[in-house]
């Protein structure tokens, strides 16, 4: 059973992510974030949806996209998946997320990655 989905319209894996237990997903988080890479693929909402539902297993994934060079990449999981996680996902991202506030790159700032982080953080005051 595919759990990763092989291209934006691969139904059937997203089919077998909602119906898999979380520890038939957790060996697949970082395959699966790659699919969250533009929010504008058929399947990345799916995905995002399931990915939420996911604990602390997620934060360490998380912060290895956050503290990469994939700004949209960045955009994405911010203002999508991050306002889906569980309370104490979001608060185990909470200092990287103040960090990138505080302390944006050019091009965190340019690809609106500031301005995305700064809204989560109003949004999510838990």
């Amino acid at each position: 059973m595919r759990l990763v989905p092989i291209d934006k319209f691969d139904d059937e894996a997203c089919e077998h992510l909602k119906a898999a237990s979380d520890e038939e997903v957790i060996p697949h988080i970082e395959r699966l974030l790659e699919c969250l890479q533009d929010l504008n693929w058929p399947i990345a909402p799916l995905v995002s949806e399931r990915l939420s539902m996911l604990g602390l297993e997620l934060v360490q994934p998380i912060l290895r996209v956050l503290s990469g060079n994939d700004e949209m990449w960045k955009y994405w999981i911010v203002s999508h998946l991050l306002y889906q996680v569980s309370d104490d996902v979001f608060c185990q991202l909470r200092f990287k997320l103040n960090s990138i506030k505080l302390h944006p790159t050019k091009s965190e700032v340019e690809e609106e990655v500031f301005d995305a982080v700064c809204e989560l953080l109003r949004f999510r005051r838990n």
